[in-house]
């Protein structure tokens, strides 16, 4: 075997680098995110649905910001300074998570953290980066490594997290992943001369071509956050920012502003927006931002939101192991209970399973039936998703009704979940790497497979919001049941949930016996038609609710939800089964062509 020929068969020496990176920046990431709904719901007594709202608009600016260090790594300062300087941010705002307690402290240190997770973009296209045309055969068992590392950290911290949380506190259980978010940027300064370094486009002035970047962004940024705020709603904001980013391409390449800008930026504005390159955008945005965002709308829910809500009630048996009792040796283990937000480690495990499966079992017997594409994995993983979130929707019928229901089956859930991960999430990433030509890696990287998340996010958001229905409640009886008087109570039914907000006059005992507003998501446990009241019961132990005080009419806030119980898991699990019926038709209509960096001689020639 020829020297070349060992060489085409051994990975890229900075491969390690990027894959130990990427375990401890996932699990900060994922251990952040496991916990965060619990919290927000148990600590600081959000409504389920305003802690819904706030963490997928957490996950919608963790998957924004990788296109504004796309555009810095492709156009200005190259993968590596771009990675290195987002993770301050990144740290920083993990810190201030951890530190400081409080709605306003946690929406500035979510902020940061969102911004700083635009390394993203960076750090997966940097795995393609390390590659030539002589191992390019190489790079989807890199990508799966990659993919390895990303659950095997997100697994361990997802599990360890919620005790943490409920061991020790918020500090620790957000400190332990603010901690491996340091040694995430360590490992990869220590990496640094190992790896292929893609040179941006510009050669001159990078500093000072990135800080007119970065005075342009912000305003970009201001007035899409304006445009949700007032118009309230996620579908408004993502169009307005979409035509913003749009309106400032045309103006860079149109208009005079053009002469003004560096001739390098102007280029790579030209290389990816006209031609056959804005057709591939067009293209490929089709395709991101309906079907692919459609499924992170859903799998994101599994991920720390309203599944774990849905494990939190005690009608849901979280001894798993229960079945062990009077084995010798096994009596610890049958006694042991799994923590809510424990649930989502399955999904991890359930990859680190499934990726040999699928990769050395299901696609080649699929390959042998018909010819396998990315196009045709994504369609089926759109359809396993939907039947996944039926299974959710048959548990929450169940708990609403009052009916104990296993925890297996919200696992179950997730191992189909996992199925559709394995055929859409890798897929999709893949194939927005080898889709981009050279010059827009990082920015296809960005704009198509994170964004595309964030344009889920949107999508859960405005359900969320949309779904909110206010009540007028002119009363409460307090005392050792509460009775909550409103206009009307047709159409309502025991088990659906109602949120309190603002300054009700009221306080309930907390989990630690010590009292607390009444605030947050509850329970109808009756229905008084004649009286036209309800009864209220907590959301975990199904329990009466016992307050005291006086109910103020004129400052707090009552609603309910349009989507009552299983309604909004059949909602998205109707939204994901569309959306694969209509990819089949797309699936006939796109055409591949996969671009990877030419051999370093091959370059040269050229």
């Amino acid at each position: 075997m020829t020297a070349t020929t060992q060489s085409a068969e051994r990975m890229p020496p900075g491969i390690p680098f990027i894959i130990a990176n990427e375990l401890a920046e996932r699990f900060c990431y994922y251990g952040i995110n496991s916990i965060l709904t619990v919290y927000m719901v148990q600590h600081l007594h959000f409504g389920d649905a305003k802690a819904t709202i706030w963490q997928s608009l957490f996950k919608f600016g963790a998957y924004f910001f990788p296109f504004f260090a796309a555009i810095l790594a492709d156009v200005f300062w190259g993968k590596f300074k771009t990675i290195m300087f987002l993770a301050l941010f990144y740290c920083a705002g993990c810190a201030v998570v951890a530190m400081v307690s409080g709605p306003s402290a946690l929406a500035a240190g979510l902020f940061l953290t969102a911004f700083g997770t635009g390394i993203k973009s960076c750090v997966s296209t940097n795995v393609g980066d390390q590659f030539t045309e002589k191992n390019q055969h190489l790079i989807s068992k890199a990508f799966s490594y990659f993919y390895f590392s990303i659950n095997l950290g997100s697994s361990v911290s997802i599990f360890m997290c919620p005790i943490w949380l409920e061991t020790y506190g918020p500090k620790v259980a957000f400190g332990v992943p603010a901690a491996m978010m340091l040694l995430a940027t360590a490992v990869f300064w220590a990496g640094r001369k190992r790896f292929t370094v893609i040179p941006p486009a510009m050669k001159q002035r990078q500093n000072r071509g990135a800080l007119m970047f970065a005075l342009c962004f912000a305003p970009v940024l201001g007035i899409t956050m304006w445009a949700y705020y007032t118009a309230n709603s996620t579908a408004v904001g993502v169009l307005v920012l979409l035509s913003q980013m749009a309106l400032v391409i045309w103006l860079c390449l149109k208009t005079g502003l053009r002469k003004a800008l560096p001739p390098e930026l102007v280029g790579w504005l030209e290389q990816s927006f006209t031609g056959d390159a804005l057709k591939l955008v067009l293209k490929l945005a089709f395709i991101y931002y309906i079907f692919i965002a459609i499924f992170w709308s859903l799998w994101e829910q599994s991920n720390g939101q309203t599944w774990t809500l849905q494990a939190t009630s005690d009608l849901m048996d979280k001894h798993l192991f229960a079945f062990l009792q009077g084995v010798p040796g096994l009596g610890a283990l049958a006694g042991y209970e799994m923590l809510p937000a424990q649930f989502t480690v399955v999904n991890g495990l359930f990859i680190l399973l499934m990726i040999p499966i699928f990769t050395f079992g299901i696609f080649p017997l699929w390959q042998r039936l018909f010819r396998i594409t990315a196009l045709r994995k994504i369609c089926v993983g759109l359809f396993v998703i939907a039947a996944s979130f039926l299974i959710i929707a048959w548990i929450e019928n169940r708990i609403v009704h009052g009916h104990s229901v296993s925890g297996w089956w919200q696992i179950l859930a997730y191992g189909v979940l996992s199925a559709s991960e394995v055929l859409i999430s890798i897929t999709a990433l893949e194939f927005a790497y080898s889709q981009a030509p050279l010059k827009m890696k990082s920015f296809m990287m960005a704009a198509m497979y994170l964004f595309s998340v964030s344009v889920g996010q949107a999508f859960t958001v405005q359900v969320n919001t949309s779904m909110i229905k206010p009540l007028e409640a002119s009363a409460v009886q307090s005392g050792a049941e509460t009775w909550v008087s409103l206009r009307d109570v047709s159409g309502m039914q025991t088990g659906q949930k109602i949120d309190f907000a603002g300054d009700t006059g009221l306080t309930v005992a907390g989990d630690d016996g010590k009292p607390t507003e009444l605030a947050g998501t509850f329970l109808i446990s009756e229905i008084d038609t004649s009286g036209k009241r309800v009864k209220l019961m907590d959301v975990v132990h199904r329990q009466p609710l016992a307050s005291t005080g006086e109910y103020k009419a004129d400052t707090a806030k009552v609603s309910t939800y349009r989507l009552v119980g299983a309604d909004y898991f059949l909602f998205f699990a109707g939204a994901a089964a569309l959306a694969g019926f209509l990819f089949i038709f797309v699936i006939g209509l796109y055409r591949e062509k996969i671009h990877v960096r030419q051999d370093d001689v091959a370059a040269e020639a050229a």
